[in-house]
């Protein structure tokens, strides 16, 4: 009789029966297309507010050791609730190019956000090895670090060409009213290592580890708005 063990199929160590493995399939596919819109979403989002924040964005970019775009940040519930989004971040190479893309999630409370607003577009420019390394931890609260600091810029914010200098990371999105009242204050970023393993293979969700590299193509297009804007 055929052993019920030749009749299931190893995955990431664990014994999985043929309709498991398709749904695990299913599940990966799915991931990946995912991971594949908000990467797109996050190039289209760097030239939107770009062009409503130059020249201190730009200024910000071209300093910044690493990059973290969220495309779309929702709110969930009125006044209370929640917030969250998910996103890509990028490091900056030694050859001074950008890198491949580790995927993260940033998850807040909706107090501060402004009343009525469905959902903003958050690029964090991380401008220290310091930032770059709490942002690559496996769970990283905006506000709680010590020594870590956090400026903002947006339409209808202050400008931050003075008050921001010697920020760790600044934050910046072109909806007004968006960092009212701490908006960010404890708002907590962490790995989507799910999307990382359906992008890079099971076993490759480390986003230090994906941060090291330049080879994924579909990235190209994010790396090349990035380079373009850092470099004027």
């Amino acid at each position: 009789m055929t052993s019920s063990f030749s009749r299931r199929a190893v995955t990431g160590g664990l014994l999985l029966a043929p309709a498991a493995l398709a749904m695990s399939r299913t599940a990966r596919a799915d991931d990946v297309i995912d991971a594949r819109h908000v990467l797109d979403e996050a190039a289209i989002t760097v030239e939107r507010v770009r062009a409503e924040l130059k020249p201190d964005m730009d200024n910000a970019l071209s300093r910044a050791k690493a990059v973290l775009i969220i495309p779309s940040f929702y709110k969930a519930g009125f006044i209370l609730g929640g917030a969250y989004g998910d996103g890509v971040l990028v490091s900056r190479l030694a050859e001074g190019g950008f890198s491949d893309p580790a995927f993260y999630r940033m998850t807040a409370g909706s107090i501060g956000l402004q009343i009525g607003m469905n959902s903003a577009e958050v690029i964090f420019s991380i401008l220290t090895e310091k930032g770059v390394s709490a942002v690559l931890n496996d769970e990283f609260k905006l506000g709680a670090n010590v020594g870590m600091s956090i400026g903002t810029l947006g339409v209808g914010a202050e400008a931050a060409t003075t008050t921001n200098i010697g920020k760790d990371i600044l934050a910046y999105s072109k909806t007004s009213g968006l960092f009212a009242g701490g908006a960010f204050e404890g708002a907590v970023i962490k790995p989507r290592k799910d999307w990382n393993a359906a992008v890079y293979g099971v076993g490759n969700d480390n986003p230090s580890a994906i941060v090291q590299r330049n080879q994924l193509r579909t990235a190209a297009t994010l790396k090349d708005v990035l380079a373009a804007a850092s470099s004027t």
